[in-house]
């Protein structure tokens, strides 16, 4: 064993420890928002798994055995689940480690949302919920602060140990913020969601807490533009608009006004910033190009979308398996490559290719129209929960804000991935941050409704209390 590998045994070991004391000596709230606030660090990150994993399932596994969860929305993740598992049956045999093992991963984010599910429900207060939120939001801006310190195709190593290294930077060549989840469409997509977030909390925060939200809107600005990615941008630029029509009743025409003004202004700090005293300046420049297509495709993606079309046709229903295999997959794990001839792509030889970069075809392509169609579906649920909870309960003013948010979330998510995935094997931390935000999103819903909005019984009157005291025994039994 290497001292790099005990390094990361070492650590995997603790954490687990830990999590297990925690779990068995604090509240069930106290360890998994503990849990929910790490998932982007990982301690430990191998290829079979990262410590983010191990604790998830390790913590899920003690309180699901002391009764501590409640689970929610089984069928639709129990659907993913049997969908993966009917792609894995038809696979390649020779491919069945690398399969099995991503599933391992992958089914790490379900025990995930189970985890947020229970935090979100019987937390304190529904401002823990985005207190979790905005926790990990200042470890990630932290990190993404010394990774642009770092520079273009670095590595932040703190205190020069090498186990504690950041993921690099994206070369010179194109430079471009990487973040805590190894990839910029991923960590744009979280700068995106979390600007959603703050606009919300800014209705109500007040005090340091709201000065501490103000300052993270600007670095989560300055992250998007560091991570070159368009995608991520032209999302948040649409649901900016959406934000301000669904909350037009809380904001009125001076917020309004005031958020429009304050978003810009921000905007353009976090920009200048970024372009004038980093490396990673491209965003706007990049942006020029987004309008250039081939055939309807954009030029980004007109080599792969061609490329995964084509092999869908060949295992639509269940896909290839799981696990999708990049050349340099298949290069690192010795793995036989398959080798399959596509003419009418152009000379496309290998049936391990780049990533497709859009999540509706690496679904397709890897557990077909099934796996689709169950992943697809729980996002929908996801959405129609928060939607119906919305219309038929009464809620506290704060966690309706959290409802009508969620219905921009998870819109806003599932267009980025039009472009992006995921749930890439490289990416899982960032697939596990998804389904947290599901499950805080879908236990904030179920909440119990608080005291004060509970319907109260009518106190009875004196004299009707004086006549129940004149009533006999019959009557008394026939009323109740």
């Amino acid at each position: 064993m290497t001292s790099s590998a005990a390094w990361k045994l070492a650590f995997g070991l603790l954490a687990i420890i830990v999590i297990f004391l925690i779990a068995t000596g604090a509240k069930r709230t106290v360890a998994i928002g503990a849990v929910l606030v790490l998932i982007p660090f990982q301690m430990v990150d191998t290829q079979f798994a990262s410590s983010s994993e191990l604790v998830a399932y390790a913590l899920a596994a003690v309180l699901l055995i002391s009764g501590g969860l409640k689970l929610r929305m089984l069928l639709e993740l129990s659907a993913i689940v049997l969908a993966y598992l009917a792609s894995l049956a038809v696979a390649d045999r020779d491919l069945f480690l690398g399969h099995a093992v991503f599933m391992f991963q992958l089914f790490s984010a379900i025990a995930v949302f189970v985890l947020a599910y229970n935090f979100a429900r019987f937390a304190p207060s529904e401002q823990s919920v985005v207190s979790v939120l905005l926790a990990t939001n200042v470890l990630v801006v932290i990190y993404c602060a010394l990774q642009l310190y770092a520079g273009a195709g670095e590595r932040f190593v703190p205190f020069g140990i090498e186990q504690f290294g950041f993921n690099s930077n994206r070369n010179p060549g194109d430079p471009r913020l990487i973040g805590p989840f190894s990839s910029p469409g991923s960590t744009a997509g979280y700068f995106t969601l979390m600007l959603l977030v703050c606009a919300v909390e800014l209705l109500f925060s007040k005090g340091r807490r709201r000065f501490l939200v103000q300052v993270l809107t600007v670095f989560n600005l300055m992250g998007l533009v560091a991570t070159g990615n368009r995608t991520g941008f032209l999302i948040l630029v649409a649901m900016f608009p959406a934000f301000l029509f669904v909350f037009r009743s809380v904001l009125g025409a001076r917020a309004i006004a005031r958020y429009v003004i304050g978003g810009a202004a921000a905007l353009v700090l976090a920009s200048t910033v970024a372009i004038a005293f980093t490396d990673f300046g491209r965003m706007f420049e990049r942006l020029a190009f987004v309008t250039e297509t081939e055939e309807g495709v954009p030029t980004t993606r007109s080599e792969t979308w061609p490329v995964a079309i084509e092999k869908i046709k060949r295992a639509p229903w269940f896909g290839e398996g799981p696990h999708f295999l990049t050349a340099e997959d298949v290069e690192v794990s010795g793995q036989r490559q398959l080798q399959v001839e596509f003419e009418e792509t152009g000379g496309v030889t290998s049936a391990v290719d780049p990533y497709p970069h859009s999540l509706y075809l690496y679904l397709l392509r890897t557990v077909g129209v099934v796996g689709l169609t169950a992943v697809v579906w729980f996002f929908l649920r996801v959405w129609a929960i928060l939607r119906r909870r919305l219309r038929t309960s009464a809620m506290t003013e704060y966690q309706a804000a959290i409802v009508r948010l969620g219905l921009l979330l998870v819109p806003a998510f599932l267009i980025a991935q039009i472009t992006l995935e995921f749930n890439r094997p490289s990416t899982i931390d960032y697939t596990q941050f998804i389904f947290s935000l599901m499950g805080l999103l879908v236990g904030t819903s179920d909440r119990s409704i608080p005291e004060p909005h509970r319907e109260r019984a009518p106190v009875p009157s004196a004299k009707a209390k004086a006549h129940r005291a004149t009533e006999g025994p019959a009557a008394m039994r026939a009323r109740s």
